[in-house]
């Protein structure tokens, strides 16, 4: 008995041992191939095609972090037969992931075999139907057998699920470009329940931005009561110029001990902003220090300091405190373009140029903050620059009225032989 025991525990070993050692190797030769993509797209599919390595489960799980960029540059044939190789190792070793199914669609895409893309991303998103990349995946094969309305909802669910993520690329009409805006934030109240209050703030943010008030307003009734609710009413109704209004609920959330710092922060920030604009400086001050008392660390307090110092014309001191706030919240693209649009006034351009090229990086899908770029280097005469940054806007924006305008502003003055008017 001892002896079996023994047989069993050396089998037993040995097999770890072998795992070891297939998991070693297959790492060892994934990183090689990821080396030989990089510097040789074609060897490196020639590779993914013959290996016989890629039948080992450690090497084909790796598989899973490949997107398809780094085969760029090789043959389609040859991208088309590597992807079919992956593929068929994928739906061996892990046939409940969708990436076998994925990389079966893309090679079909690449034959342009668009009933068999289709079938095998329905069976894709059927295993990660939360996946944006399949999505937009399934929106482009619904486009090109001519079924615009699922094109349509496909890009509405990426956008629902993952706001702002652009692979694969898709090129949108302004009018699509709307359509799949609104209808991902009403899909995003169901998609995220628990996160229902901030899902409806968008969709209300969105109507707003549309000119709907009263459509906006309606969405928000079921969770008015809440304080970030009443926080977003009080902006509006400072945007409105109704600062007396704003004051009022910003200042019932300041004052409620029981809600989180975070909140009473930025509701101590706006009643700053409120009460200074509706004239009270005395009083907008003192709200901003208790701002900074509850939150030196926050940007809210710097951001009403800045707005309080910008409304009464000291630009110098405006971007002091908008720099502060910059520096604890770098990815802000609304505070970006604050900065951008003080330091220009105060006659700092190096500083509004750096602010808006951040905003542009932390923010592509924005075709907006490319134009304020763009529009920055016309007004200080840096037509070169301009010409650059429009032609790489216009790549990934061909149909944005914004930049089409700009481009057409700059090539009509540039032809006429005389400096630009703007």
């Amino acid at each position: 008995m001892k002896q079996r025991r023994s047989l069993w525990l050396v089998v037993w070993i040995a097999a770890a041992c072998a795992v070891e050692v297939a998991v070693a190797t297959g790492g060892w030769q994934w990183r090689r191939l990821m080396a030989e993509l990089e510097s040789d797209p074609g060897l490196g599919a020639s590779r993914l095609v013959s290996s016989r390595l890629l039948w080992l489960p450690s090497v084909v799980h790796s598989t899973r972090r490949l997107s398809g960029q780094e085969l760029v540059g090789a043959e389609p044939e040859l991208v088309a037969a590597a992807l079919r190789r992956i593929s068929s190792s994928q739906l061996r070793w892990f046939p409940v992931d969708p990436e076998g199914h994925k990389n079966r669609a893309r090679v079909a895409l690449l034959e342009r075999d668009f009933g068999s893309a289709q079938a095998a991303l329905e069976r894709a998103l059927e295993l990660d139907p939360t996946s944006p990349y399949l999505h937009r995946l399934m929106a482009l094969v619904m486009r090109q057998v001519g079924r615009s309305q699922a094109f349509l909802e496909h890009m509405a669910r990426a956008a629902a699920i993952a706001p702002g993520y652009l692979r694969p690329t898709v090129e949108l009409t302004p009018e699509d470009q709307d359509w799949i805006q609104l209808a991902g934030l009403k899909l995003r109240v169901d998609l995220y329940p628990g996160r229902r209050v901030d899902a409806l703030i968008a969709l209300a943010s969105e109507h707003r931005r549309r000119g709907d008030r009263a459509l906006a307003e309606a969405t928000l009734g079921p969770v008015e009561p809440y304080p970030s609710v009443q926080l977003w009413l009080a902006e509006r109704e400072m945007e409105d110029q109704r600062y007396e209004a704003a004051a009022a609920r910003a200042s019932a959330v300041a004052e409620s001990m029981a809600l989180p710092a975070k909140l009473r922060i930025r509701a101590w920030s706006m009643l700053a902003q409120a009460r200074d604009l509706a004239g009270d400086a005395a009083g907008g001050l003192e709200a901003a220090e208790e701002a900074m008392r509850l939150g030196p660390d926050s940007p809210g307090p710097y951001l009403a300091l800045g707005t309080i110092a910008e409304n009464r014309g000291d630009l110098e001191g405006a971007l002091q405190h908008f720099r502060r706030a910059w520096g604890i919240s770098p990815t802000d693209v609304g505070l970006l373009l604050r900065v951008a649009s003080v330091a220009e006034r105060g006659g700092h351009p190096a500083d509004a140029r750096l602010a808006l090229e951040r905003a542009v990086e932390v923010a592509p899908e924005r075709a907006d903050v490319a134009a304020a770029l763009v529009e920055l280097h016309l007004r200080n005469h840096d037509y070169m620059e301009a010409a650059m940054q429009l032609s790489r806007q216009l790549d990934r924006f061909p149909t944005d009225t914004r930049l089409l305008q700009l481009a057409e502003h700059l090539r009509s003055e540039v032809t006429r032989g005389k400096p630009p008017g703007y």
